[in-house]
């Protein structure tokens, strides 16, 4: 029996499909292995990966996506893990990019520094770039044309240039979405009854509406306008942050108490689940048991008015 059988083998052995082993090994870097070196190789970085902290499905993936992971030595893997935590990264986080991005341990550290330096450049500061990444590591995987032509799509559709840089502080996944799918939401947002500048001051404000489907902002407004509280879609847009879920959860808890809510108090249904907690004496997981949104919705989508 020859060593690549052997190979073989061991990678079904791992619970890779067929297909998957057939790319891996069908690899361009590493057909130049002699069939025992390549075996060695698999063995070693496979171990490697499990001592370091990813779970067996983790390296699977992350192989399956980047095969040439296995051709990499342990002293170069070493090395750019020591490099991205030099950088800034916990182990941790180099972990939990490196599942999201596993190609970042293709890049060198001087490419990932010019990215940095290069995001600096624009009005990020390196600390921005840093949390950014942790959260989109694909951002150093596009080129500095396609971020810059991503910020001049977004000013072209009413921001400011550092409402852009504010944006995607926090939702560096702007960067992600196409202009079509971003077009789209907006219009998607004016359809439901807002203006144009309503959309782009609650945007400013949430950037995170981006990332929520149309249904669930539409059950949002709904809900507001139920209980008189709509306003906050506009005026105070951060709060939709919290699921629909909670806020209806204690909206119900506050009725059953006898305490009106309304323009002057409403905020008190946005309280953090500690502060909530300490003042009501009622935790999040209680609330949402006792007052179940998805019920409520259900009987009331039925005619079932409650």
């Amino acid at each position: 029996m020859n060593e690549m059988v052997n190979v073989k083998e061991y990678l079904i052995s791992l619970g890779y499909s067929n297909e998957s082993i057939e790319k891996i090994l069908g690899n361009n870097s590493l057909t130049n292995f002699k069939e025992d070196t390549l075996l060695i190789h698999i063995k070693n970085n496979y171990n490697f990966f499990i001592t370091f902290g990813y779970n067996h499905k983790d390296i699977l993936k992350m192989t399956k996506t980047l095969p040439t992971l296995y051709g990499y030595s342990i002293e170069n893997i070493k090395q750019k893990i020591e490099d991205l935590i030099s950088l800034g990264y916990s182990k941790s986080d180099v972990i939990k990019m490196t599942k999201l991005l596993p190609a970042l341990y293709s890049l060198s550290i001087e490419n990932i520094k010019q990215k940095i330096e290069d995001l600096i450049s624009l009005g990020y500061s390196k600390s921005d770039v840093i949390k950014m990444t942790k959260t989109l590591p694909a951002l150093y995987s596009l080129s500095i044309e396609n971020i810059k032509q991503k910020i001049d799509d977004l000013i072209s559709l009413g921001y400011s240039c550092e409402d852009v840089i504010k944006m995607t502080k926090t939702l560096p996944t702007l960067f992600g979405l196409s202009i079509e799918n971003i077009k789209q939401k907006i219009e998607d947002l004016i359809s439901l009854g807002y203006s144009k500048n309503d959309v782009i001051k609650m945007t400013k404000t949430l950037p995170t509406l981006f990332g929520l489907s149309i249904e669930n902002i539409k059950q949002k407004i709904e809900f507001y306008k139920e209980i008189n509280l709509e306003f906050i879609m506009v005026c105070d847009t951060k709060n939709l942050m919290q699921s629909i879920d909670l806020t209806y959860a204690r909206y119900v808890f506050f009725k059953d108490k006898g305490i009106e809510i309304n323009k002057n108090n409403y905020k008190k249904l946005f309280f953090d689940a500690k502060r909530f907690k300490k003042q009501y004496g009622i935790d999040k997981s209680t609330l949402l048991e006792k007052y179940n949104y998805q019920e409520y919705k259900e009987k009331k989508d039925n005619g079932i008015f409650i």
